[in-house]
């Protein structure tokens, strides 16, 4: 054999065009084909080209022509190593398309022939018809001529020619449907008559199917065969034997009837012709799956011998077969004890797992001289195979057909999820059934050999991967490129209309307009309108003047109009905000003038000196006047409205301060007018509402420029400065320009989308402005609007994200390395990763190169990080560098990162460089002791000194860098006096702030616990190393290595090794991600916990609970006491009031309304008199009241409760004669005014059209019940919408 393969390499041309002019030129038994025996016995490959991922065919489909020009790339890579390799000599194919021409496979043939493999056994897909059958529901086969099975198979002998086969001769022919021996031995009696197998009527459908066939190949009598090429060939009739169930009692015995009815004819007492009148003599094939453990669980040899006894005596000349044979590349896992009872593909290179069946086969050949060729069952790894054998079988049902593997995909190569059972119960898993396993590379589809030398022949050598690229279709490739020219052409003639005319429709609309493009703009004059500043209040007058100046508008008299609107409702507006300041002075005044005299004992004398010095305030201000209080309102309006500005004008005048391009402002100024804000006593009314006036008429008449602010204080401080400043210079002028108002909402109307740029009036392309830019450009002074901020898309999001955020990630990573570092001792995960490493305090192995390798790690991730906040902030202010305004980079925050990025780098360098990684033994998982004792305990500190030393800065430095010194947020009483005389000093905050930071680190070790119980413990034994054989990082892990997919280079870029190290990293990504996200669920239970003894301690558990009686007798009833305390001696007319709101509102009924009022001993109607039935008070029992109305009360009388037990801070007194709403001394102006609305939950405030219209329809006029149980003086449901339209 050797010398053969040996003279055929020399005669094998040395180029594809040689072999192409060879196979065209010569005769068939010329080239290498040349002196190989025809026909049978045969040493053969079924060969079938799929790959990984390929949908495994189901029978009613039409076959997939595998042996086109399509793979020709697959035929060269395979079929050299088939001929020269295994040294086979005959070819297994599956079926293919009848109705293609037969030339598309004649280059494979040519392949087939140069490399030496010079026989074929081509299949007919007549497990088609077989399926139409099932389908049909028909028990018949048609096979008049014109019928699609009589047509395919005439067009399949056609395509079988001697002259379009190549020069490779076709030694056999068969099919792909095989009886089920699983159905049909149970059915097989002592002898042929008394077996039941000829009533199945699978089995009945199947001999119909074959003996159509074999009566068109071999016809009696005179008729010609419709198929001369298949007359001469023996016809090989498939039989799945690893079907055969031992469970069967007699089952062998059965086996040998069933193998003798069907080789003996009906008229000789047998089932079936198809061995009878063949003078090319019909043969079975039979096909054994060998399991893993087969010399204890199946032994192929005896079973071979069996069936190759039996059928030599069934015929005086005997009966024949070829044998197909099936063995897994599997074994058990050894080297990992992780594994030892687990299945794992075996990588190993060698031939014994094939050569066995092949010499059994011989030994059983030479006894019996029944064999007549022996062919392995699959050539590669198929992926979808599942559970299937290499034939259909003719079953009951479609579904048991197609035979799918509901636990396995066709993009896993499965071993727990496709398996059947051979033997008594050998397991088989047909996915691994290939003499060489199949993997994809990017674009390329690779095969690595399982076998190291010829498999049928004494050649030997090493085989490494061989790869290849499907060759892709001409005509699609054409197509596609000629789609792809046609959008590239079109999108570069799009943007170039765009570019030539692009102000065409801007210039067309101007020439309308009566303007010509052509000609320079022209600027228009400004239009300017006057108006006198008259408030009704005659003190607040001082003959200032506002005036506007517009281009938009047409006239000076437009232009004044628009300007009385704006101020005219700006003024009336100022003025009520004055009045109520006015109010609130008197009340203030009032409430210290009706004071008590004398204090409480208990307050020492603090107290009294408050007392006094209250006393002293009050007798001065009974001196006051009229125009003092309104000056000193005036004064306090002014500073609200104007102390943003104040703010913006020292933030602008900060020592930091750059001034911007071109430009440079007067610091002393701005410092001179924020002082004058800020320190505005003495100063006329009038002036002071004139400034504060113009604000509120400049934020009316810039619309939307009310969300800028900082714009506005710009342009409010050249006005002034225009004006001549804040001196008190008499009559005042203040100019407002509208376009530089407007200015930014005209490029906002025309071009808003921050993520493109567009073509401006200006003639530049620029990004989309928005309200941010506008506002920034007022921080940043300049005089014209432009865009400050590049909004992040795409990619970019993504890393805003992830640095906005990356103190947050980085304190959830750390604690997810803390748990880490505790779960490697945990005993939770598998026995060599977490037992045996050293306690917390005294690691070793794995806890030793775990402290060294994180701080790697974090050395990394922080330079990366670093790095990346550099360029990423760089980039997106770049347009605001050389102004000065929040988030733009100082040189200390450049300088402080540049140094973290610094000692990142040069850290992990360090550590690096004197780390000391160790593996660690297999025996340690089970022992600490020997060789499992780490040498490096003996100097623990000298090995972890540098690691330690780099946690300890990375803690200065991180703590230094992101630690707040002040609030993110304002509090309510910014001033620190204030807040201390309330209870809120430093100390209280302190305590505060440890109280927070204790929740927080009770909250973190929670996540912490929860990461080493339930997170790392869900990859236990997963890892590259250990389950991949990837040894990537070396030492550096410490888990020893083991062998696996990975393991070998050739195979590391194959799909088994990059399934494997994909899907155990998407785990780990899984893992570290909830790790991420498990403090949100930590928190909200925390919260809920600590909320609900908040809420115990608060007594908001019955905040509406309606059991409770309520008690408003008069001087007698809790209730009513609280009533009065917090609301004065008028409590009872608020009463009436709450319980009137009640009834209009249609939550109580009449009867019901005037039970609440007479239980606190007053009429329902102010005037009407109590009679004396009504005089009887009773406590109210909330739960005989309507559900809402009584959860309403139950929470006012809760609320009251409540207030009661919160006693005011120090430093605020409660009196009930003047701060009670029914006190004696009461004053309105003590109730503080809203300048805001601030909505409720769920309430209406800008209502929207279809709120308005609700209601309107006519069947919302209708009464309803709220629980839908209409009766007499049931409640109705309220009305939709507004309420205007009633629903009575």
């Amino acid at each position: 054999a050797a010398q053969r393969i040996a003279a055929a390499i020399q005669q094998q041309p040395t180029s594809a065009e040689e072999r192409r002019l060879e196979a065209s030129t010569a005769a068939p038994t010329l080239g290498r084909c040349q002196g190989v025996p025809q026909g049978l016995p045969i040493k053969g490959v079924r060969y079938v080209p799929h790959l990984v991922g390929e949908p495994y065919p189901h029978p009613q489909s039409a076959p997939l022509d595998y042996y086109s020009d399509v793979y020709a790339n697959l035929h060269r890579r395979d079929l050299p190593l088939i001929g020269q390799y295994v040294a086979a000599d005959t070819l297994g194919l599956r079926a293919w398309p009848t109705d293609t021409p037969a030339h598309e496979r004649a280059q494979f043939f040519q392949e087939m022939r140069g490399a030496g493999v010079c026989k074929v056994i081509p299949t007919f897909h007549v497990s088609k018809y077989y399926a139409d059958m099932l389908l049909d529901g028909s028990s018949q086969p048609s096979t008049d001529p014109s019928s699609a099975f009589a047509v395919a198979f005439q067009r399949f002998g056609a395509t079988v020619k001697e002259e379009l086969l190549g020069g490779v001769q076709m030694a056999a022919w068969t099919v792909d449907l095989s009886l089920d021996l699983h159905e049909l031995l149970p059915l097989v009696g002592s002898d042929c008559g008394f077996s039941k197998v000829i009533e199945d009527k699978s089995f009945s459908m199947y001999m119909q199917l074959l003996h159509a066939i074999q009566g068109w190949v071999h016809p009696l009598g005179s008729n010609s065969s419709v198929a001369p090429a298949l007359a001469v060939k023996p016809f090989l009739i498939p039989l799945d034997l690893s079907r055969v169930s031992w469970t069967e009692p007699f089952h062998q015995k059965k086996l040998d009837t069933f193998l003798r009815c069907m080789s003996t004819s009906r008229t000789a007492g047998g089932w079936s012709s198809l061995f009878a009148g063949d003078a090319a003599g019909t043969r079975w094939l039979f096909s054994f799956a060998e399991p893993l453990d087969q010399d204890t669980t199946y032994h192929f040899k005896d079973q071979l011998m069996n069936v190759s006894t039996a059928i030599s005596k069934h015929s005086p000349s005997g009966i024949k077969a070829v044998v197909m044979v099936g063995t897994q590349a599997l074994k058990r896992g050894t080297s990992n004890p992780i594994n030892s009872v687990n299945l794992v593909e075996d990588m190993s290179i060698t031939s014994k797992r094939y050569l066995d069946p092949y010499r059994d086969y011989e030994a059983v050949s030479q006894a019996t001289s029944s064999l007549d060729g022996f062919m392995y069952d699959e050539w590669m790894d198929d992926w979808d195979r599942g559970t299937r054998g290499p034939f259909f079988l003719a079953t009951d049902t479609l579904d048991k057909m197609m035979d799918e593997c509901k636990g396995g995909s066709r993009f896993t190569h499965d071993i727990d999820g496709c398996s059947r059972i051979v033997g008594n119960t050998a397991s088989v898993y047909p996915e691994f059934f290939g003499l060489v396993g199949a993997s994809s590379q990017l674009m390329q589809h690779c095969i690595y050999p399982r076998f190291g030398f010829s498999l049928f022949g004494d050649f030997g050598a090493k085989i490494n991967m061989k790869c290849a690229y499907m060759r892709p279709s001409t005509t699609w490739v054409l197509l596609a490129l000629v789609l792809l020219a046609g959008v590239c052409l079109a999108q570069v003639t799009r943007l170039m209309l765009q570019w030539c005319f692009w102000d065409k429709p801007r210039a067309e609309k101007k020439k309308l307009a009566g303007g010509d493009s052509n000609k320079p703009r022209e600027v228009k004059a400004p239009q300017v309108g006057h108006i006198t500043v008259l408030p009704k209040e005659t003190s607040l007058r001082g003959d200032h003047l506002f005036e506007l100046q517009s281009t938009a508008l047409s006239s000076g008299e437009e232009v004044g109009w628009w300007l009385g609107q704006h101020a005219t409702a700006q003024t009336s507006i100022l003025e009520k905000q004055v009045k109520a300041e006015v109010s609130a002075i008197r009340a203030l005044r009032a409430r210290r003038g009706h004071a008590p005299k004398m204090v409480d004992d208990k307050a020492g004398s603090e107290n009294e000196e408050e007392s006094e010095d209250a006393s002293q305030e009050g007798q001065d201000s009974e001196v006051s006047t009229e125009e003092t209080d309104l000056a000193k309102a005036m004064q306090v309006v002014h500073r609200r409205t104007l102390e943003g500005f104040a703010a913006w004008c020292l933030y602008v005048s900060g020592s930091a301060f750059r001034a911007p391009r071109g430009r440079k402002l007067d610091l002393e100024a701005l410092r001179e007018i924020a002082h004058q804000i800020e320190e505005n006593q003495g100063r006329p009314a009038d002036k002071l509402f004139a400034e504060a006036l113009l604000l509120r008429v400049m934020e009316s008449l810039g619309e939307q420029m009310l969300q800028c602010p900082e714009r506005l204080s710009y342009l409010l401080f050249h006005i002034f400065q225009e004006a001549g400043g804040l001196y008190d210079i008499g009559p005042t002028t203040f100019s407002i320009d509208m376009d530089k108002l407007h200015d930014g909402l005209v490029q906002m109307n025309i071009h808003s989308n921050p993520y493109t740029r567009q073509k401006m009036p200006s003639g530049k392309w620029e990004f989309g402005l928005n309200f941010d830019d506008i506002n920034e450009s007022g921080i940043q002074c300049r005089d014209s609007v432009a865009k400050t901020f590049r909004e992040p898309a795409s990619l970019m999001v993504v890393i805003d994200f992830v640095l906005s955020y990356r103190v947050a990630i980085m304190i959830k990573l750390y604690c997810f390395a803390v748990a880490g570092y505790i779960y490697l001792g945990s005993h939770q995960g598998d026995d060599i990763t977490t037992t045996h490493n050293g306690s917390l305090w005294e690691p070793k192995w794995l806890r030793i190169n775990f402290i060294q390798y994180i701080a790697l790690m974090d050395a990394a991730v922080w330079a990366c990080l670093e790095c990346l906040l550099i360029v990423y902030v760089a980039w997106q202010r770049w347009p605001s560098l050389g102004y000065r305004s929040p988030g733009i980079p100082s040189l200390k925050w450049l300088v402080e990162h540049a140094f973290n990025v610094c000692f990142s780098a040069f850290g992990g360098l360090w550590v690096y460089h004197e780390s000391s990684f160790k593996k660690k033994p297999w025996a340690c998982a089970q022992s600490d002791a020997g060789i499992c004792a780490d040498p490096r305990l003996d100097n623990l500190w000298g090995t972890l000194q540098y690691a330690l030393f780099y946690w300890a800065c990375r803690i200065i430095i991180f703590l230094l860098m992101n630690a707040k010194r002040v609030p993110i947020f304002l509090y309510g009483t910014p001033d620190s006096k204030v807040r201390t005389e309330s209870g809120r000093g430093w100390c209280a905050n302190q305590w505060q702030n440890i109280r927070v930071n204790i929740a927080w680190l009770s909250m973190l070790g929670l996540c912490v616990l929860i990461e080493v119980l339930l997170l790392l413990p869900t990859m236990k034994g997963l890892d590259w190393s250990t389950t991949c054989g990837l040894n990537l990082f070396g030492e550096v892990t410490g888990l020893p290595s083991t062998r696996g997919v990975c393991t070998d280079t050739d195979l590391q870029l194959g799909f088994g090794c990059v399934s494997c190290v994909s899907g155990i990293f998407m785990g780990w990504l899984v893992v570290v991600l909830g790790a991420l996200v498990d403090i949100y669920f930590v928190f909200y239970f925390a919260s809920a916990v600590v909320g609900s003894f908040m809420g115990h301690q608060r007594e908001l558990n019955d905040l509406k609970n309606t059991s409770l009686p309520v008690d408003l007798r008069e001087h007698q009833g809790r209730e009513a006491k609280l009533f009065e305390r917090t609301f004065g001696p008028g409590w009872q007319h608020i009463w009436r009031v709450m319980v009137q709101s009640l009834y209009s509102e249609s939550l109580v009924s009449p009867k019901q309304a005037e039970h609440l009022a007479q239980a606190a001993g007053i009429s329902l109607e102010a005037d009407a008199p109590l009679t004396h039935r009504e005089k009887k008070q009773k406590q109210i029992h909330l739960t005989r009241f309507p559900h809402l109305a009584a959860e309403r009360l139950a929470f006012f009388f809760q609320s009251l409760k409540w207030i009661e037990k919160n006693r005011p801070a120090k430093g605020i007194n409660f009196e009930p004669t003047t701060d009670t709403l029914t006190g004696v001394h009461f004053d309105p102006g003590s109730i503080p005014s809203l300048t805001q609305i601030i909505p409720a939950y769920n309430e209406v405030v800008i209502p929207s059209v279809e709120f308005l219209r609700a209601g309107a329809d006519p069947e919302d006029a209708k009464n309803g019940s709220p629980d839908d149980q209409p009766g007499l003086g049931d409640l109705t449901v309220p009305p939709q919408g507004d309420g205007v339209n009633t629903n009575l």
